[in-house]
């Protein structure tokens, strides 16, 4: 036990001082001037206007020494689905956005490249500042990365609009985020009831259902299942827009509250789709009970996660960026974006899947330790209130003969 305590001390002593470093470190971050020269190219140097949000005023230089304005560049933020994102706006003197550049971004990698990948910075392009600038308006988002589309639709907007108030003097009304709630909504919410359904009476078969419409609708469809990125944005206080990301709050309060009152492990054996396709896998294509290793071999081997974990939140941490931490191969299937690498780690996992029970889920998923976590907090509470509980008990008969 004290070696457990000093191996826990240590880890987060070091995760602390990771922390420090990550707030105090001065990293060369992208060239602001070189971004501002991509998305202005007319303009021959930029002078600071404005701070909030960061605005230069884009100036050219004839031959005769006359200057002349050719725009401004305006670099805002806004919250994207696993932390803030930067986006570099440029605009010409008739409040036209010329073109937009991506600065700097602390959102699941595999989501960015969905995005750039689709040219969808192109939409903004030829638009004018005093536009709504947002999805299901005059811009559309790109199918498997919906959040950082609105992220980034949000940045351009709150940039472009403050330009058009502050250096052209137009009034533009900020529209108030909308509550989103649509299918992808509704469909996690019925699973949701779906699975508390099936624990409630004890039944495989609704269990298998709920896997299923997982593995189709978190999955494929929408590609939003919980990873490690989500958990160290919540951790790191990257907290995302409640009213345009309720599916986010579900997964990461809703759901291990929900575990912690029940005491099993909701998410993993239920609404996990990648922990689903595993089981569907070996239950499709193996005949026989899938083997399974030892409890001895599985304790070690499953120390492997603990490493990884631990690697990916210090370099989260340092670097301030939550989407380092995400290595499930799981968001190369869903987002079906990945190199030859992240492929071959994919189908080495899933061919493991179909020898090994939910091969992924118990020697390298993150998860399982957070809700391990959980579900030791909920007996460490129950013993706690069984123990007080008791000496209240013992309390009761003096105090009852001191009242006589």
């Amino acid at each position: 036990m004290k070696i457990e305590m000093k191996k826990a001390l240590i880890m987060t002593l070091s995760l602390i001082l990771a922390v420090f470093i990550g707030l105090s470190w001065v990293r060369p971050g992208n060239d602001v001037l070189l971004q501002a020269k991509e998305v202005l190219p007319e303009a021959q140097s930029f002078k600071k206007i404005a701070s909030s949000p960061l605005t230069l005023e884009g100036i050219s230089q004839d031959s005769s020494g006359e200057k002349e304005i050719k725009g401004y560049v305006v670099i805002a933020k806004a919250s994207s689905y696993g932390g803030p994102i930067t986006i570099a706006t440029g605009i010409n003197p008739y409040g036209v956005i010329l073109g937009t550049a991506l600065i700097e971004h602390k959102d699941t990698p595999s989501f960015i490249r969905v995005v750039m990948k689709h040219d969808y910075l192109k939409q903004f392009e030829d638009k004018k500042i005093t536009d709504p600038l947002s999805i299901k308006q005059d811009i559309n988002a790109i199918s498997g990365a919906t959040y950082s589309s609105r992220g980034i639709a949000e940045a351009i907007s709150i940039g472009s609009h403050e330009v058009a108030r502050n250096q052209f003097g137009l009034e533009v009304e900020d529209e108030e985020a909308a509550f989103v709630f649509g299918v992808r909504e509704g469909s996690v919410i019925v699973l949701v009831i779906l699975m508390l359904v099936g624990i409630a009476l004890k039944n495989d078969r609704i269990r298998w259902i709920t896997m299923a419409g997982s593995l189709v609708l978190i999955g494929f469809q929408y590609n939003t299942p919980i990873s490690l990125s989500n958990l160290a944005s919540f951790l790191m206080g990257y907290l995302p827009s409640i009213r345009q990301n309720l599916v986010w709050y579900i997964f990461l309060t809703v759901i291990p509250i929900l575990t912690f009152l029940i005491g099993k492990n909701l998410y993993c054996f239920w609404l996990c789709p990648f922990g689903a396709l595993q089981e569907l896998l070996a239950k499709v294509f193996v005949s026989k009970e899938v083997i399974c290793c030892s409890r001895a071999v599985e304790q070690k081997v499953a120390l492997v996660r603990y490493v990884l974990l631990y690697i990916a939140l210090l370099g989260a941490v340092i670097y301030q960026s939550p989407g380092l931490a995400g290595y499930e191969p799981f968001a190369t299937l869903f987002g079906m974006q990945g190199d030859i690498v992240e492929w071959l780690i994919l189908m080495v996992v899933l061919l493991s899947a179909l020898f090994i029970r939910r091969f992924w889920c118990r020697f390298f998923c993150p998860g399982m330790i957070f809700n391990r976590i959980i579900l030791r907090l909920r007996h460490h509470w129950i013993d706690f209130k069984r123990k007080f509980g008791a000496k209240l008990n013992q309390g009761c008969p003096a105090q009852n003969s001191v009242d006589q």
